[in-house]
């Protein structure tokens, strides 16, 4: 059973369809096309060479135009682009057109109608004995050019002869006329007409002299277009595989026709110039010929005292010849040419007609029927009406039209016999009695806006992509409980963009566990209903789908007012009718207006229904989504949080969770990042949507649905964190790593001097990896040191010390939020200490930037050589010192004193500043420049850390003994070429022996001293 009980669910055969619709309108019987006629607004216009103005007319207009048209104004042209029924109002004419018997009617279709065709349809109506040589001629010029290949080389052949010897005879200006003189000398259009590199080009089957050369053997076809065939600048945009192989003359050319549009244009028209007489010596007949028959059949006719009446549906099959037409056409008898009188009717592109017809045909014209209506012009014209009676024909089928037309009955209205004609015209709409099923004047508006380019109104285009398709393919989806198909959103889905364009909508009509049945409810609310969002139509709209309502959705309500619409405009929704007699009428129901999206949630809604989203609201998304997921691995999870470290890491501590990089939005990319997110996976796109949603309102309170959202999303985004760990977060037993880092920071450390990271306790040595350490006393007198130390403790973040710390860190600290590390995984940065672990294997997942800074702090750390020579050359050899520093410099300051008071001392020493410079030196400062010379001695037994500890060590003492010993030391000298230099009293020869005494003490020391002085000095 189906909702027309016994009878199938679809009220046509498909088969009917392509047979009722066909592409073309001469496609049909008589029947067929008089019983799918409507009358569209035609503007007539009095003048030819004017676009403004005119008068809504229709079929009938034209008829009693052609009629009554005078006989200095034989011709009537139908203007339009393809598409918009021209040919369908010569049809209309050639039926409705009842011509006397003095009228002989010749007929010329577009389609299938050869050259020989044409002239043997004039010929049909010829007597004399002129006629009958011309139809010897005809028949024998065909016959010679039946062959395509042979006609389509001597096509090009001719060609190349005419632009050569008539191209360059044009007056134009200077510039055109040198032009032209260069497109028609031999090294112009006819070397790339004759040379066999290009020839495949020109003769390609969608090329112009392929196109021109089918036509007139076979006539146009229903895949050709409209417009004349001829040359354009496109086709003489040449390129082709292997240029050297060209001849020179060709080439150049084709090089300056690619690089010159305006010299292309020229080209096209020079030999678009050429193609009529081309034609005519290569087909044997031409446009003269054509002129000459049909003045010889007008004077025949005269003598029989008949007019002739010429109706051609597109004038562009005369392209080559046209000009014998136009000339034959627009002869007015006189008193020496006895011509019979002719109407002439001709479908034409607007194009054409504007810019290729001669002024001759504009003065023979009468009146202008033009099928584009002006933006300005309006007209009543209901789409529905026009597709209502295709739809009653399909379903009475051909066979019955046709009957009914040999018995001269009208067609019958197939709904008086449907047992459900009253609820379907309810539910879809009527026109005239005639049911919109299985369409409705919603869904049929949105469809034909689909195949719609504007607000024009294209017949065919109506009737091909939309009628005839559903009809043909959808008959059986509906008998078999599949529609709305697939392939009908797929086809009219431009047309309802704006309907249900939110997942979350699409949701609310979902019918579980049956993605099938919610799919084809979601296409019928989107086609079928009134725009408010998700609601159960027309109770016999589900029942004839077989999609059953939702019972916690509003039933709209649905009266049908029947307005005329223009076309293109949205016409009256269907579902507005009062529900059936006897059924229950749901209470009435405003939708809610629909909550202010903001910008970000509507490029979702468009995202999700085409795929497209701008990269700013891309960048947007990712940042939610990203700000999202780290909220969920940020707190105190032993991890660095959302500290930056993992969000926002660069390459040298990959892997790292990036916005930019670990967030696919659709793309290539979805099969590599860490988070992919498509725009056909509905769950996807919902917690995407409602991210942007809580984004822009900052509560969930403020969110349609906020409360089944929140939790939609805490859900996914607890995958999607869960995810994130796994991929990129190292396991908690794998201290591989952690152990490597943790070594070489303390490398680090001891090559800083920090004193922590010689100490063999765990805590002191973790403390040591952070510690700050001491700047160098004397900088200068260190470069290589400095140049070390500044490597490790630069500011920049990728400083060695500074990355390693950062990873490590990323490894072992809590954080709260965005701030500082909290605390450290202690146990395990401990274990991570042992001196074993150091020399664990590296793990595969680091990063070899990390690896490579370990490694090269490793290299330079056992590379000591430069850094013990600095440290040698700061530190004075005390071994002859005689006493402790403060005992020495005290006699010292002593004597000074003594020989002051003598008036022996020399000014320049300076007594105070060497007793400043001894009180400097600390107690322990001898015992610790004794320790590092005894470490210079042993260095050859040293380990690697001994030698670092040793070069590393505090150079205070060391600077502060050498800022004594050094001036120290050259008093002595001073005072000893003083006192030397006179003679000697009692008291002079008693300090000289204190002096001697106390230099005896520091002989060995100065000379000490002054051996290290020396090199310093002559660095």
């Amino acid at each position: 059973m189906t909702w027309r009980g016994t009878l199938p669910a679809a009220c046509w055969e498909a088969r009917e369809a392509p047979a009722i619709i066909p592409v073309e309108a001469e496609s049909t019987s008589n029947g067929v096309f008089l019983a799918t006629h409507t009358s569209i607004p035609i503007l007539l216009r009095d003048r030819v060479d004017s676009a403004v103005g005119g008068t809504i007319v229709d079929e009938h207009n034209l008829r009693r135009a052609v009629e009554e048209l005078p006989a200095d104004q034989p011709i009537i042209p139908i203007l339009g682009k393809s598409g918009t029924g021209k040919s369908h109002l010569i049809r209309w004419l050639r039926i409705n057109l009842k011509p006397n018997d003095a009228t002989r009617l010749i007929f010329v279709p577009k389609h299938r109608m050869s050259l020989r065709g044409i002239l043997e349809l004039i010929l049909e109506h010829a007597t004399s004995e002129r006629a009958a040589e011309l139809r010897a001629k005809v028949a024998a010029a065909s016959d010679a050019a039946a062959d395509e290949t042979t006609a389509q080389l001597r096509l090009r052949y001719e060609l190349a002869v005419l632009v050569e010897t008539r191209g360059a005879d044009k007056d134009g200006t200077p510039e055109e006329n040198d032009l032209r003189a260069f497109l028609a000398s031999a090294e112009g259009l006819p070397a790339l007409l004759g040379d066999p590199v290009f020839r495949r080009r020109l003769l390609a089957d969608n090329g112009p002299i392929a196109r021109l050369v089918r036509e007139k053997l076979s006539g146009k076809g229903s895949e050709d277009k409209e417009d004349a065939f001829g040359f354009t600048a496109t086709d003489l945009d040449l390129s082709v595989d292997d240029v050297s192989k060209a001849g020179a003359d060709a080439a150049s050319v084709a090089s300056a026709l690619a690089s010159d549009a305006p010299l292309r244009d020229l080209a096209a028209r020079m030999l678009n110039e050429q193609l009529g007489p081309a034609v005519s010596e290569v087909f044997g007949i031409g446009g003269d010929d054509l002129k000459q028959l049909l003045v010889e059949l007008r004077l025949d006719l005269h003598r029989q005292g008949l007019e002739l009446l010429l109706l051609i549906e597109d004038f562009s099959i005369f392209q080559g010849i046209q000009g014998g037409l136009i000339d034959a056409i627009t002869l007015l008898p006189t008193e020496t040419l006895a011509l019979c009188p002719m109407r002439v009717v001709m479908a034409v592109t607007t194009g054409y007609f504007v810019n290729q017809m001669p002024e001759t045909v504009y003065t023979r014209t009468c009146k202008v029927f033009d099928l584009e209506l002006p933006a300005d012009r309006t007209a009543p014209f209901d789409p529905a009406r026009f597709a209502a009676r295709y739809l009653n024909a399909v379903r009475v089928g051909s066979k019955e039209i046709d009957k009914h037309h040999t018995d001269e009955r009208r067609e019958p209205n197939h709904c008086l016999q449907c047992p459900v004609r009253d609820k379907c015209h309810q539910a879809f709409g009527e026109v005239a009695g005639v049911g919109l099923f299985p369409f409705s004047r919603t869904a049929l508006d949105r469809a034909i806006r689909s195949q719609s380019k504007g607000d024009a109104f294209v017949a065919r285009d109506v009737l091909t992509r939309v009628l005839r398709p559903v009809l043909h393919r959808d008959q059986s989806e509906l008998d078999e409980g599949r529609f709305p198909s697939a392939g009908f959103e797929n086809d009219f889905h431009t047309g309802a963009l704006d309907t249900l364009d939110n997942v979350e909508d699409q949701v609310r009509l979902r019918t579980p566990g049956d993605p099938a049945l919610s799919e084809r409810r979601v296409r019928m609310v989107r086609f079928w209903g009134p725009g408010y969002g998700p609601q159960n139509l027309h109770p016999t709209i589900h029942e004839a789908f077989a999609i059953p309502p939702l019972p916690d959705l509003i039933t709209e309500q649905q009266p049908h007012p029947h307005g005329t619409v223009r076309p293109g405009s949205v016409p009256p929704s269907d579902e507005t009718e009062e529900s059936p007699a006897g059924s229950p009428s749901p209470p009435p129901s405003s939708p809610p207006p629909p909550a202010s999206k903001p910008p970000l949630v509507g490029a979702v809604d468009e995202w999700h229904k085409t795929g497209e989203l701008l990269q700013r609201h891309r960048n947007d998304l990712r940042n939610i989504v990203h700000t999202a997921i780290i909220g969920y691995l940020g707190l105190e999870d032993g991890y660095g949080g959302d500290s930056g470290d993992w969000s926002k890491g660069g390459a040298e501590l990959a892997p790292s969770f990036d916005a930019k990089t670990s967030i696919a939005l659709d793309g290539s990319a979805l099969q590599t990042a860490l988070i992919s997110i498509d725009h056909r996976n509905m769950e996807d796109v919902r917690v995407l949507r409602a991210l942007a949603w809580v984004d822009a309102k900052e509560s969930w309170a403020n969110v349609p649905q906020g409360d089944a959202l929140q939790s939609l999303c805490v859900n996914k985004v607890q995958t999607w964190a869960d995810s994130v760990s796994a991929s990129l977060l190292p396991s908690q037993g794998d201290d591989a790593e952690l152990g490597r880092l943790a070594h070489a920071l303390l490398s680090v450390s001891r090559s800083l001097g920090i004193a922590d990271s010689y100490k063999s306790d765990a805590l002191s040595r973790v403390k040591a990896l952070f510690a700050r350490p001491s700047k160098l006393a004397d900088p200068e007198q260190r470069p290589y040191t400095r140049g070390l130390q500044d490597r490790f403790t630069s500011a920049d973040p990728k400083a060695d010390r500074n990355l390693l710390q950062r990873r490590l860190l990323r490894l072992t600290s809590y954080r709260q939020g965005t701030g500082k590390p909290l605390a450290i995984d202690l146990p395990r940065l401990v274990r991570a200490m042992r001196d074993d672990a150091g020399e664990a294997p590296w793990p595969e997942h680091v990063p070899e930037q990390i690896r490579k800074v370990a490694d090269g702090i490793k290299k330079r750390t056992t590379m000591l050589d430069q850094m013990l020579d600095e440290t040698r050359r700061l530190v004075p050899d005390v071994s002859d010192l005689g006493g402790d520093v403060a005992e020495v410099a005290h006699a010292f300051n002593t004597l000074l004193s003594d020989l002051a008071a003598l008036a022996q001392s020399a000014n320049s020493i300076n007594a105070p500043a060497l007793h400043s410079a001894a009180k400097s030196v600390k107690a322990g400062d001898l015992k610790k420049v004794k320790d590092l010379s005894e470490g210079f001695d042993a260095w050859p037994t040293l380990t690697t850390d001994q030698r670092l500890r040793l070069v590393t060590m505090d150079e205070g003492p060391a600077l502060r003994i050498r800022a004594w010993l050094d001036p120290t030391l050259a008093a002595v000298k001073v005072l000893e070429q003083k006192l030397q230099a006179g003679p000697a009293s009692e008291a002079q020869r008693e300090y000289d022996e204190t002096l001697q005494r106390l230099v005896a003490g520091l002989e060995t020391l100065s000379r000490e001293v002054m051996d290290v002085a020396e090199p310093e000095g002559g660095a």
